[in-house]
């Protein structure tokens, strides 16, 4: 994604007030997709192709999140969970770096990037939050029905 893109995305996507909070984050190029709402986009009438480092990210949340449901069953040790939130952050920023979308696609996937890493500050300190799994679940959820993923595989 290019970075012009991405300002664009956030400029429609973020109420105004939260732009003007969120300047002093201006060193970090994600700082205000984590504001971004999570609201959906309609889902196109076909949906659009990913990139390889667009699937490829979205595998590691997948994987990520699939660990973290052991969570659920009380068997995830704090240091875990904090592995598992830094794999989705570390996901998020390739894709951040690496994704080459067009404009349409490329806004549609903000939103479910940022409540990726809404999740994943969530889960920072090491105890599970079942609230961040279900927001991962839904993201992925929502991902097949934006994107044609041949490498796709349900949670």
């Amino acid at each position: 994604m290019s970075r012009l893109s991405f300002a664009i995305c956030l400029a429609l996507l973020l109420p105004l007030p939260a732009l003007a909070g969120e300047h002093a984050h201006a060193a970090d190029p994600h700082a205000h997709a984590a504001a971004a709402p999570s609201g959906d986009a309609a889902a196109p009438a076909a949906r659009w192709q990913p990139d390889a480092p667009l699937s490829r990210g979205m595998q590691r949340v997948r994987a990520a999140t699939a660990a973290l449901e052991h969570g659920e069953h009380g068997h995830l040790e704090a240091a875990q969970v904090q592995g598992i939130a830094a794999e989705l952050r570390a996901a998020v920023d390739e894709m951040f770096a690496n994704c080459r979308l067009d404009p349409e696609p490329d806004a549609a996937l903000h939103p479910l990037l940022a409540r990726v890493l809404t999740a994943s500050r969530a889960l920072a300190g090491g105890e599970f939050d079942q609230a961040a799994l279900d927001e991962l679940r839904a993201v992925l959820a929502r991902y097949p029905q934006l994107f044609e993923d041949a490498a796709w595989m349900p949670l």
